[in-house]
């Protein structure tokens, strides 16, 4: 289970607007440092942005990753995240939490959060 909902989480990280979207519930909640609270088309929309300037992220690694099932379709998945941004010298430390909800035999993410770490 955590090799799958990590795969999922590495994926994310790669700024698909497309598989960001299809990943994401529609009523799903996303909470940014920085930035706040975002809808799932909002977080589509500023992915969007970035792909057409050409902003992506470089590198980005994990660690202290856990997972926590909160009932036999939902599962919590935490760790710290270090990401660098191409345009930038120095990675960002966050720490992320994640909601997944499964959904016929598809997990989808219902809630994420990043928190400087």
């Amino acid at each position: 289970m955590l090799d799958q909902l990590l795969g999922i989480e590495r994926r994310l990280w790669a700024n698909d607007a497309e598989y960001y979207e299809a990943t994401y519930r529609e009523d799903a909640v996303l909470i940014f440092p920085g930035v706040g609270r975002l809808t799932r088309s909002a977080a589509v929309d500023a992915i969007r942005d970035e792909n057409r300037s050409g902003r992506h992220w470089a590198e980005v690694r994990f660690a202290d990753i856990g997972l926590t099932a909160l009932s036999p379709a939902a599962m919590l998945i935490s760790y710290r995240a270090e990401g660098r941004w191409n345009d930038a010298a120095e990675s960002d430390r966050v720490l992320c939490a994640t909601v997944y909800v499964k959904e016929g035999e598809l997990w989808r993410v219902a809630f994420h959060q990043q928190t400087p770490a």
